[in-house]
């Protein structure tokens, strides 16, 4: 590719995993509260900062951990950037530098989503209004992905965005369900386990899919197999790996020849660790490091997609 094309190839695919990241951020928070609400003590907001890995640039701005500071640094904060604004703020900006390839309902909706994120103040982050605002930037990100499906040529710059979408998803889901697997866990009366499930259930707009799997009782390990492996639930880890595969192998065809050996072998990396999984007595502790290794696997095959397809000029 010559620079400039690898330079919007980049763009797409970082606006398909930061609108992405928006929104599954938005998930981690609304669950994170939603879980806290019969601790008398609250919310724990290191988890938080733990599962993004985050944590250091939080204490190198912030005094304390506490419900004002994480929420602020996790939705306000333009200097972090992994917060809900500067996802978007970086969405709209990787799709401005490619205005020409995106539809007009795509940049114009996201305008409207750049808006209502740079009028958010610290008013609209406290913990009691916390669901109501994440559930909107969830709506918002959602509509986007239907009109970009609608309306987004089915091009190289629709394979790079898809490429993004995909790898953000699939870590995503892995973040949401380490976040909540050690709550389903802990053994309590059954109907507090039954809230904790449909929790992190709907947290993922899964709640329906995984009951005509599943119509009878729940376990944990149903849950996780359930948000890893399921080939048929959009937002399943397999199914998002799967779908990257895919757009792999279309990009190969447009292109007219095998793709970068690096690449490829990170691809089958990833395939092998999702084909590996954890052992067969699932626990927090294997379930988080069996997490821990997808995610590594899903890094490496980012970098390797940027190196094969972007060079130099591939920058989130």
């Amino acid at each position: 590719m010559s620079s400039l094309v690898a330079r919007l190839a980049a763009n797409n695919f970082w606006l398909g995993r930061y609108v992405e990241r928006a929104e599954d951020l938005a998930r981690i928070l609304d669950i994170n509260e939603t879980y806290a609400r019969d601790d008398p003590e609250g919310p724990d907001w290191s988890r938080v900062l733990v599962l993004f890995d985050d944590t250091e640039r939080f204490r190198a701005r912030y005094d304390e951990i506490s419900t004002r500071s994480v929420l602020n640094f996790s939705v306000l904060d333009r200097d972090n950037p992994n917060s809900i604004v500067s996802c978007i703020r970086s969405a709209r900006e990787n799709a401005r530098s490619v205005r020409h390839l995106v539809s007009t309902e795509m940049w114009t909706h996201l305008n409207i989503v750049y808006g209502r994120a740079r009028a958010l103040s610290l008013r609209d982050i406290r913990l009691s209004n916390l669901s109501q605002l994440a559930q909107q930037v969830i709506s918002d990100c959602q509509t986007f992905e239907g009109i970009a499906e609608g309306t987004f040529l089915r091009s190289e710059p629709w394979c790079f965005y898809s490429l993004g979408k995909f790898i953000e998803r699939a870590d995503q889901t892995t973040r949401i369900l380490d976040m909540g697997y050690d709550r389903l866990s802990i053994r309590k009366g059954d109907a507090v386990a039954y809230v904790h499930w449909n929790v992190l259930l709907r947290s993922v707009c899964g709640y329906h899919a995984y009951r005509l799997r599943h119509p009878g009782a729940s376990s944990p390990r149903d849950i996780a197999t359930f948000l890893l492996y399921d080939e048929e639930f959009p937002r399943s880890v397999s199914l998002c790996v799967s779908r990257t595969t895919a757009v792999l192998r279309d990009l190969e065809r447009r292109h007219g020849s095998q793709r970068d050996a690096s690449l490829e072998k990170a691809r089958r990396a990833l395939e092998f660790a999702l084909e590996t999984g954890p052992a067969s007595e699932l626990t927090e502790r294997r379930l988080h490091d069996y997490i821990d290794h997808i995610q590594l696997a899903l890094a490496a095959l980012s970098m390797s997609i940027e190196a094969s397809y972007f060079g130099v000029e591939a920058t989130a």
